[in-house]
């Protein structure tokens, strides 16, 4: 192994680098240990097992008062996962609507996406949150709640919904119903490699077995067997609604904020990447007959994912961390709970933000590494 002089110039000012940020960030935290010290505060993460004293009123698990400020802090993060999935799927899906809309040969059409766009770029995401929540408190009262059928109402309370509760083996099914979808598409997707790629065409029977049949007959046996799961309906009673589920405005509120600011940017992205695709492509597929449908869709899009990736992933990371704007509505997120009400009433701020940092520090690096692996995926496929 021939080691050069550059690679060893390279190599010291990497490790003095690192030297100087450890022995600093060694000072401030003594430095800070002392001050809290002095101050007769006790440091340390021994409060998330205390009682946490104050409630939630949007979580994914349950939580009372009584619980300690750890469960809290789950509850939290629960439901910055939450609403950042909902916007990513919901702004990668308008973002890519809009992104071919701003390239299409309507007059019309590309010119309501490119005004959707330059207005929603151009308006901070606070306060499109803002709006976005004003208009569900101006939604009437739960006594004149909007009907969507006979079980779905929309008030200025929330969106109430049916229930699905889980007895017995309904939540066992129900995995295994989810689980033989995600197998289902794998395995057909390897069918089609291998047909593609290795010569091997395959019988109708395996397809029909992955993609109907096994996801089929778990949704079957759910449906048939007794006592497996029950359904609790919405019902006006008094001031508000029993039974069922309601999604509260605060969480719609910052969903639908996050997805339409987050699709303009997407938009962008996947206009420019579309526009980047040789124009010889384009004459070439219409030289040969395809529709415009098929030509943006097989020929274009495929080409133009590649360098869509990491701009996307980009967006993603944005909206994880715009996510934490739900202290602004109070919907109790992972700011809300662990950095904002457990700092306030236990007074342990270091350690709370702390916990807050590294929790989205995770968030980002898990979704990067997702993405990477994806944009790998497509790299290969290119």
């Amino acid at each position: 192994m021939n080691i050069t002089k550059g690679k060893l110039i390279d190599w010291g000012q990497q490790l003095s680098l690192l030297t100087a940020v450890t022995v600093l960030f060694l000072y401030f935290g003594v430095n800070a240990s002392d001050n809290i010290a002095s101050l007769g505060i006790e440091s340390g993460f021994d409060f998330l097992h205390e009682r946490a004293g104050y409630d939630i009123t949007f979580s994914l698990i349950e939580y009372t008062q009584d619980d300690t400020y750890l469960r809290a802090y789950w509850v939290g993060v629960l439901n910055t996962l939450l609403v950042s999935f909902l916007s990513i799927v919901l702004a990668t899906v308008l973002g890519f609507i809009i992104g071919i809309g701003r390239v299409s040969s309507n007059w019309l059409i590309s010119r309501l996406t490119r005004a959707f766009v330059e207005v929603v770029r151009n308006v901070p995401l606070v306060v499109q949150l803002i709006w976005w929540y004003a208009l569900f408190l101006a939604l009437p009262p739960v006594r004149q709640s909007i009907s969507f059928g006979e079980h779905f109402y929309l008030s200025n309370r929330g969106l109430a919904l049916p229930q699905v509760t889980f007895n017995g083996w309904g939540a066992t099914l129900f995995v295994v119903f989810a689980l033989s979808v995600v197998i289902a598409l794998i395995y057909r997707r390897v069918i089609s490699g291998r047909a593609q790629w290795k010569g091997f065409y395959p019988v109708l029977w395996p397809r029909m077995l992955a993609i109907v049949f096994f996801p089929g007959a778990c949704l079957l046996t759910f449906l048939l067997v007794k006592d497996v799961g029950s359904i609790s309906y919405p019902e006006l009673k008094g001031f508000n609604f029993r039974g069922g589920f309601t999604v509260i405005p605060e969480l719609v509120a910052l969903w639908l904020a996050l997805s339409v600011y987050s699709a303009s940017y997407i938009a962008e992205i996947v206009r420019g990447c579309i526009q980047s695709v040789p124009t010889g492509q384009h004459e070439a597929a219409k030289a040969l007959g395809f529709p415009a449908s098929r030509l943006m869709w097989s020929i274009i899009v495929p080409q133009a994912v590649y360098p869509m990736v990491p701009q996307i992933t980009s967006v993603y990371l944005n909206i994880i961390k715009n996510s934490s704007l739900g202290v602004v509505i109070g919907f109790m997120e992972l700011v809300s709970s662990t950095g904002g009400t457990t700092l306030n009433n236990t007074g342990q701020a270091i350690e709370c933000i702390v916990i807050v940092m590294a929790t989205y520090c995770t968030f980002s690096l898990i979704t990067s590494l997702l993405m990477n692996w994806y944009n790998a995926h497509v790299a290969i496929g290119k």
